[in-house]
């Protein structure tokens, strides 16, 4: 019979026991539970921040685009415009020439 009293005395203590463990465990997720909670909404306001500014990266540099695209037209056409002076300006020597040459026959 005593051998019964101590098997219960040692249930009841090792349910003591895991109940104290547990107890304890549970505190300890409970914390850990909070930190990462608390790391999970920094990590997501960081990566908003990010987005954010890619998002304001990607304007900057849409606009800075068009703005060379479109000085590149200006530097090309005022290119275009250098040629054709310079055509213009050849054929009418060309054709200056030609009147001195014909006039001094």
């Amino acid at each position: 019979m005593i051998l019964v009293y101590l098997s219960l005395a040692l249930i009841v203590a090792a349910l003591i026991g895991f109940s104290v463990s547990f107890l304890r465990t549970a505190k300890r997720m409970s914390g850990t539970l909070e930190r990462i909670s608390v790391t999970g909404e920094k990590i997501r306001r960081q990566s908003e921040r990010i987005n954010d500014e890619k998002n304001l990266l990607t304007q900057n540099f849409s606009s800075l685009q068009m703005d060379f695209f479109h000085k590149k037209e200006k530097v090309q056409n005022a290119a275009k415009s250098a040629q054709q002076v310079v055509h213009t300006v050849q054929g009418n020597i060309h054709k200056s020439i030609t009147v001195i040459r014909a006039e001094k026959s």
